[in-house]
């Protein structure tokens, strides 16, 4: 008997010493809330979202942990976020650089990430070294990735090098070398001609020598295919189709090789009787193709 009274003792003794560590739990909830809705109101968002994660934790009643974290869900699309930047008198960038709001510290140094802020009028201070500037700006509710950014108007910066002038004439040089031509005044288009023609006759020649052979029960002549013994209206119409494959498939090959031909002889053929030179005026010779058809266009500038 003795034991079971010795049992019961410990057990309420835990029961009390739990008890008041539990209502303390409870309590910090209550405050969080209640503190969040008030900073809420006054506008401090950034508070009250601090608030609402400790109301929202894993150890709140189930009703405060859900009401605290709609709450902090709603403040997520209304908490404006500002990105803040600077630059020198030479409109480099500058990363170094503190600011602070309303003669709070705020930020340490400038890494180009977005930071939040509470709704309202802040004046921001820039400092880096020895040079100051100074940011008013109304902050609206909901607002994101605000571009907030001075220039540090400090001592001009140190010129660069002067070239040395001389009245001695310089060396009598050529026109400038235009991009895309050689130094001998060739164009580079010519050989793009050449290049796709030669794909072309490539393609046309795979097309070729990949064409399938013809269905031994179908005549080239007459082009009609016969039905096999036991042959099925499928596999007929695939012998159909094949037959059909391998009279198209090498005309349309020829005529694929055929172009590419055309367009290497008339890149080759631009390549060679283009004028070197300075471009001021001459005969122009231009390949042209329409994939049934190929030729070449002439012109002249004066």
């Amino acid at each position: 008997m003795s034991r079971r009274l010795l049992a019961g003792f410990l057990a309420a003794a835990a029961v009390l010493a739990f008890a008041p560590a539990a209502f303390a739990d409870v309590q910090a909830c209550l405050n969080a809330s209640e503190k969040g809705q008030k900073l809420r109101t006054a506008g401090k968002l950034r508070e009250a979202r601090e608030s609402f994660v400790v109301c929202g934790a894993e150890g709140c009643p189930a009703l405060v942990r859900h009401d605290c974290s709609q709450w902090n869900q709603d403040l997520q699309g209304i908490l404006p976020t500002v990105v803040f930047g600077a630059k020198d008198k030479g409109g480099r960038d500058l990363f170094d650089v503190i600011v602070t709001m309303d003669g709070e510290p705020f930020l340490k140094k400038l890494d180009g990430k977005s930071v939040i802020v509470d709704p309202g009028k802040h004046t921001f201070k820039f400092e880096s070294g020895s040079l100051t500037a100074t940011e008013t700006a109304l902050i609206k509710e909901g607002e994101k990735s605000r571009v907030i950014t001075v220039t540090f108007e400090g001592p001009p910066l140190p010129p660069g090098p002067t070239p040395p002038t001389t009245n001695t004439p310089g060396p009598i040089t050529g026109p400038t070398p235009v991009p895309g031509a050689d130094s001998t005044g060739h164009s580079l288009p010519p050989w793009i001609v050449v290049g796709v023609g030669g794909a072309a006759l490539i393609a046309g020649v795979v097309i070729f020598v990949t064409t399938p052979t013809r269905p031994s029960n179908c005549n080239a002549d007459t082009q009609k295919c016969v039905r096999r013994d036991g042959q099925t209206d499928a596999d007929l119409a695939d012998d159909k189709d094949r037959a059909g494959t391998a009279d198209s498939q090498p005309v349309l090959g020829a005529i694929v090789g055929g172009a590419g031909l055309a367009l290497i002889a008339g890149g080759l053929v631009w390549h060679f009787i283009e004028p070197t030179g300075p471009k001021t005026g001459g005969l122009r010779v231009l390949p042209w193709t329409t994939g049934k058809s190929t030729g070449l266009s002439l012109g002249a500038t004066f």
